[in-house]
């Protein structure tokens, strides 16, 4: 449980002084312990093309050499279509692959990554949580983001703060204040702050056209407006100098095949549709077209072990979850569904074994319930 302990601090980002609820070191551990469970939550790392990745997190590394505040900052990639990016208290960073197919260039990657590093380093994110404190001290325990019904468990306590945080929409303030300082970290980093003008512009048409996989994605908690559009160009018109870089082609290459195979995770989108339709012949042909288009993909596998699984034909559906294990060790999900079609088939030691490492990863409802009911 937080120790609430008032007092004012001079922010290390706008030099503004402000009410301080919360510690540098609360800050920390907040970011340390729902990182790795809300990252779970979102599909887990992109682990298809860990080069991806690295270039990110190079990206990433530039601007927070540059921020006001040092912290322990860290960039991941989801595997999730969703066009998002969310910033933890103490400078844990996530962006989705599916935002970074809809960027033009590596300075727009800048303009996301250092308006996310001004959210934590101007501590944005743990005034979100101060707010509420102030409300209602008691408040500690706050609701969980739950994701994607179709392919996800219901979860419980493990990053109950994070979730929240991901839910809540920024102030009017703190987006004008991330993008003016992102913008300012972008320079210095050698970035043309232009691209933030173009990103915003590229946002406020998206959202005019209110197209639903941005509506739950950035624009649920980072809304665009034509007031941002016009401070970027202000900004970057104060800034600008000769010698700074938009990076395109590099960024070209680096996601050409995040680009090539996006096609795959819209046909695992339609086949889980299909799936929960009880289509599942169509289900199965869209989860094969997938894999035929990114045979790397851990979740494609499991979509076939889900779609076998509630055909009851668990032996099958054991098989798929099998390779998706074999593809990426490190996500919840596949040990859950295996667990599950374990447990129907009366194999207890197996079943325990996969629920509790999905339970050690992140708990949810589902896995407590079948253990609960092994015992």
């Amino acid at each position: 449980m937080l120790t609430i302990i008032g007092g004012c601090a001079t922010n290390p980002v706008t030099g503004k002084s402000e009410m301080k609820l919360i510690s540098e070191q609360q800050e920390l551990a907040m970011g340390k312990e729902n990182y790795a469970p809300l990252q779970q939550m979102q599909g887990g790392q992109y682990s298809v093309d860990k080069e991806l990745t690295s270039y990110v997190q190079q990206v990433g590394n530039k601007l927070a050499a540059v921020s006001d505040r040092k912290l322990p900052y860290e960039f991941v990639v989801l595997n999730n279509s969703v066009p998002n990016a969310w910033a933890l208290p103490g400078g844990k960073i996530a962006v989705n692959r599916g935002l970074l197919v809809e960027l033009n260039n590596e300075a727009e990657l800048a303009a996301v990554l250092g308006h996310e590093i001004v959210h934590a380093a101007a501590r944005h994110s743990a005034k979100k949580l101060e707010t509420g404190m102030a409300i209602n001290v008691g408040l500690v325990t706050l609701a969980v983001l739950t994701g994607k019904e179709e392919n996800r468990g219901a979860y419980l306590a493990a990053g109950t703060v994070g979730a929240a945080l991901l839910s809540q929409k920024y102030s009017r303030d703190a987006e004008l204040e991330s993008d003016h300082y992102g913008i300012r970290y972008m320079v210095q980093a050698g970035y043309d702050p232009y691209a933030a003008v173009s990103l915003q512009e590229t946002f406020v048409r998206l959202s005019e056209g209110k197209q639903q996989n941005w509506l739950e994605g950035l624009f649920a908690s980072h809304p665009p407006s034509m007031e941002r559009v016009e401070k970027n160009r202000e900004m970057a018109k104060s800034l600008y100098r000769n010698g700074l870089v938009k990076n395109e082609a590099a960024y070209k290459k680096r996601i050409a095949h995040l680009k090539k195979v996006r096609p795959a995770y819209d046909k695992e989108t339609r086949a889980y549709a299909e799936l929960k339709n009880k289509n599942y012949q169509a289900a199965m042909k869209l989860a094969n077209q997938a894999i035929g288009l990114e045979p790397r993909e851990a979740s494609f596998y499991a979509l076939r072990g889900d779609i076998y699984q509630q055909q009851k034909q668990h032996n099958k559906a054991i098989n798929e979850y099998d390779q998706a294990v074999k593809r990426d060790s490190a996500f919840f999900y596949p040990y859950l569904q295996r667990g599950l079609s374990y447990k129907e088939q009366g194999d207890k030691a197996k079943a325990k074994a996969d629920l509790q490492k999905s339970m050690l990863l992140l708990p949810t409802k589902e896995a407590q319930t079948a253990l609960q009911a092994l015992n």
